[in-house]
């Protein structure tokens, strides 16, 4: 499985990368949850979808991994699964090697 390193979330008053652990900015303690929520959509969707495929529903899956697609066109991993469901028809379980959540730096 490939490797997504993580977009960076800037503060949008003084431009500083945001904290991932606080979520919020270093410098100016501004809470910046939400535009990590917004960043993070696709890897947040994509979650979703294993989650859903884990208990069996690959019409939301499905769903929830052309919302990922739309969100963050360069995540592979989402991506590639929804290939393999497209193309396997139906899959009724996560495919190997796409087990976890999605890959970090």
């Amino acid at each position: 499985m490939s490797t997504v390193s993580l977009p960076e979330v800037l503060c949008p008053l003084c431009r500083v990368p945001a904290d991932r652990q606080s979520l919020g900015c270093p410098s100016c303690r501004e809470d910046l949850s939400v535009l990590f929520r917004l960043r993070y959509a696709g890897r947040i969707d994509y979650n979703r979808a294993l989650d859903a495929l884990a208990a069996g529903d690959e019409a939301l899956a499905l769903g929830l991994l052309h919302r990922a697609v739309a969100a963050e066109p360069g995540l592979e991993p989402a991506r590639e699964l929804l290939e393999s469901l497209s193309v396997a028809g139906s899959a009724g379980a996560v495919p190997s090697g796409q087990e976890g959540d999605t890959p970090s730096e």
